[in-house]
């Protein structure tokens, strides 16, 4: 993992997370969708980036998965990793209201979650939250919303960065 310098005040954030929010195309994907002469779509999603979201799940942080679109790909990826999958969120303020009703539900606060984002209709959900985090290849008009913007792009294993400084900064060692 590359070493990241960060604020007291980043670092106390990443410290508080009980639940890890993703957006699929293009935090767990490169963006890119492949479709073969039948029309079935495939996506490439990071091992490493599955390895840390297990990892996760054994220190006891939730994760999940909040999908514009309904795919097959994103409930086979999310059934496969074991973690929630909400899809068919159309916009940004369905995607807010995902988070809302999970912190509620969770009884956690919002400083307690955190999400990974990459474009616009993820900006209503990264402005309500503790630690609103973009990949690095992430939409321009995003960047303003977040705290935290990975060294990795979206599908090269950025969600694994961000598992792992949430996992080091509550003391877990980076073991499976």
């Amino acid at each position: 993992m590359v070493k990241v310098k960060m604020s007291a005040t980043i670092s106390n954030k990443f410290k508080r997370i009980k639940l890890l929010l993703l957006d699929f195309d293009g935090v767990m994907t490169d963006g890119f969708v492949y479709v073969d002469e039948n029309g079935k779509e495939s996506v490439r999603c990071s091992r490493r980036d599955g390895m840390g979201i297990k990892m996760m799940k054994s220190a006891g942080i939730e994760v999940g998965v909040i999908s514009k679109e309904i795919n097959p790909v994103v409930t086979a990826r999310c059934h496969k990793l074991g973690i929630a999958c909400f899809q068919r969120i159309s916009d940004g303020k369905g995607k807010r209201r995902i988070i809302e009703t999970l912190a509620k539900e969770k009884s956690l606060s919002l400083d307690q979650i955190a999400f990974i984002g990459d474009d616009v209709q993820d900006i209503e959900g990264l402005s309500i939250i503790g630690l609103p985090i973009a990949v690095s290849d992430a939409h321009p008009k995003i960047f303003p919303y977040v705290k935290y913007i990975t060294k990795r792009k979206g599908g090269d294993h950025a969600v694994r960065e961000v598992t792992d400084l949430i996992l080091e900064s509550q003391g877990v060692k980076l073991t499976y």
